[in-house]
């Protein structure tokens, strides 16, 4: 295994044609996306949030080497913002399919691998994902390792990328839960993947994430000027 923070950023290529990268979303409708932030900025501006941070998300993704994006929506594909993405980016839209989330992405990765050497499974909820991340882990997958692991500070992961399908990493498993992120890993150990990590990143999730979320649209603003 190695560690995103012992490593260097690793050289640009030419555009990568040989990956995928499915971004995972829910249709932007009001009272529906971002609950856990209701009791802070009420459903509107919660919904407000849930679309700066897809499209941040987007707009990193498809400025990254890793020329193929895909939006895999909830429920469907047929929410006129979503529409309205994929003409926006020029990204195809897809149905999140199965019951669980693990179901889904699994779903997701495995499609891709039919047609692509890697995929790579990516949420919206991650707006200190940068170019760089994204490059770093496409160009790790095609150097040879098996996985990439985007640990988020919740427990949970950002990202995960693979180059041979691996279900036993999202059966049975606790989802949206601070348990996700060190099970996965045993999983990871216990295929023997040779896998690495990127930056751990904090989801804007939960009211306690909004101030961390505040500073970085400061700092970044501050930068700007």
């Amino acid at each position: 295994m190695h560690w995103a923070q012992n490593r260097k950023s690793l050289p640009e290529s030419m555009t990568d044609k040989r990956g995928v990268l499915c971004v995972f979303t829910k249709a932007p409708v009001v009272g529906q996306v971002k609950t856990r932030l209701f009791p802070v900025l009420g459903p509107e501006k919660a919904t407000d949030l849930y679309r700066t941070l897809l499209a941040k998300t987007l707009a990193t993704a498809c400025s990254s080497n890793i020329s193929r994006v895909q939006l895999y929506c909830s429920p469907d594909t047929s929410h006129i913002e979503l529409q309205n993405y994929s003409k926006t980016y020029e990204l195809q839209l897809k149905t999140q399919t199965g019951k669980s989330l693990g179901e889904k992405m699994n779903h997701a990765l495995e499609q891709g691998l039919c047609e692509f050497d890697y995929a790579l499974v990516l949420g919206c909820d991650c707006p200190w994902l940068s170019i760089d991340d994204l490059n770093t882990a496409y160009r790790g997958l095609e150097q040879g390792s098996d996985a990439v692991l985007g640990p988020a500070k919740d427990g949970g992961y950002y990202l995960l990328g693979l180059t041979s399908p691996q279900p036993d990493l999202f059966n049975s498993m606790q989802w949206e839960t601070s348990l996700v992120l060190k099970e996965t890993r045993l999983r990871m150990r216990k295929a023997r993947l040779d896998w690495f990590e990127l930056n751990e990143y904090q989801d804007v999730d939960v009211p306690e994430d909004l101030a961390a979320y505040v500073q970085l649209m400061k700092d970044r603003f501050s930068a700007k000027r």
